[in-house]
């Protein structure tokens, strides 16, 4: 295990690039795969959606019950109202949604469990989403849910409506370029369309 640790870090590492860079490189692929796995229980609120450089994207929204443990991880107000005034965007998005701080160790055993050029591609696919603004969490009540995210709710007996009306709704809103799925929502179609788009930015774009 030491042995494709120290592989691992050889691959990511370059001449600019420090141990520290590489375990955040790391640290990104975790967090972008934390996303992907939840992709799927989105909801498509907005086909109609750009990015703020003008891409058309469509506007997915993720709903995690906002337990009193996940709103302590945001720091969020104790008064309701002051609490859906505010947001938190880019990768500290997802860690104000669930997403795991890895620890070094953990965030390097995940790296040598998927290989160096996975958590290269995974790691450059989340820093397109932090880049372009495209991750915002909010907090809302559960009477002030939109009402796709309501009716996705009460299909969920366990964490569903009883828990949103005591607790509140975490809702992750992801922007993705392009136009939405033509099926269900999924992992794949979200590497897809990334992908697809980072190919289109200039040469001179750092990737």
């Amino acid at each position: 295990m030491i042995f494709r640790t120290l592989a691992l870090l050889r691959s990511l590492q370059s001449a600019h690039h420090s141990m520290e860079d590489a375990q955040a490189k790391v640290q990104r692929a975790c967090d972008y795969r934390w996303l992907r796995e939840r992709f799927p229980g989105g909801t498509v609120l907005r086909l109609d959606n750009r990015l703020p450089d003008g891409t058309p994207a469509v506007a997915i929204v993720l709903p995690f019950t906002a337990t009193p443990a996940l709103r302590r991880g945001g720091e969020w107000p104790d008064n309701t109202e002051e609490r859906e005034s505010c947001h938190v965007e880019g990768a500290g998005a997802c860690r104000a949604a669930g997403a795991s701080s890895y620890r070094k160790l953990e965030s390097l055993s995940q790296g040598v469990a998927n290989g160096a050029m996975s958590v290269l591609k995974d790691a450059a696919r989340f820093d397109y989403l932090v880049e372009h603004q495209a991750l915002r969490l909010t907090w809302r009540r559960a009477d002030h849910l939109p009402e796709a995210i309501s009716r996705r709710l009460s299909h969920r007996p366990d964490r569903g409506e009883d828990a949103a009306s005591r607790h509140g709704v975490f809702l992750l809103e992801v922007k993705v370029p392009g136009t939405g799925p033509q099926d269900s929502l999924s992992g794949d179609w979200l590497d897809k369309r990334l992908d697809q788009y980072r190919r289109l930015l200039p040469a001179s774009s750092p990737r």
